[in-house]
């Protein structure tokens, strides 16, 4: 009885010290206290006029440098996950550091995961509609012209092929 209440106690401390280096920066702090506290460099960087520079930490990280001191910091954020059996969708707003005065677009990411594969980018929640409601109901999510019998040419002793979805 006591060995599960002891791994149940060194499990919950060791969880406590697994704090990443991104959590532990502030403002103020030196660009060789931001590099010690994150275990490495930035894996890219973007310069502004105004001589400050954003150091990226992958996609979903970043920290506003400017005169050698840590202004600011920004994660990813989900703005939307919706997880079904079938299907799981999330919309993420990327990390992005500016300086005041030079707003950059905000840069957003979709991930669609499914059975059969993932897809991941920037998608147009009414273009993936049309595809679906398409490939629903047959018609490739395009609205083609309705064809009569009138127009519809003679098959008499011909196979006639059935669309495929």
């Amino acid at each position: 009885m006591r060995l599960p209440i002891l791994s149940a106690a060194l499990a919950l401390a060791t969880v406590g010290c697994a704090t990443s280096g991104f959590d532990k920066l502030y403002p103020g702090m030196s660009s060789h206290q931001v590099v010690e506290a994150m275990g490495s460099g930035p894996s890219r960087a973007q310069e502004y006029p105004d001589s400050s520079t954003a150091w990226y930490y992958g996609d979903d990280r970043c920290v506003l440098m400017r005169d050698d001191k840590l202004v600011a910091k920004a994660t990813s954020e989900d703005n939307a996950t919706i997880n079904t059996p079938m299907v799981s969708v999330r919309d993420t707003s990327k990390a992005l550091c500016a300086p005041e005065g030079y707003a950059a677009a905000e840069q957003r990411q979709q991930t669609i995961e499914t059975p059969f594969g993932s897809l991941k980018g920037n998608i147009d929640p009414k273009a993936a509609y049309e595809k679906v409601k398409g490939v629903v109901t047959g018609k490739g999510g395009e609205q083609a012209p309705a064809q009569t019998e009138a127009s519809t040419p003679s098959t008499e002793g011909a196979q006639t092929a059935s669309p495929t979805p």
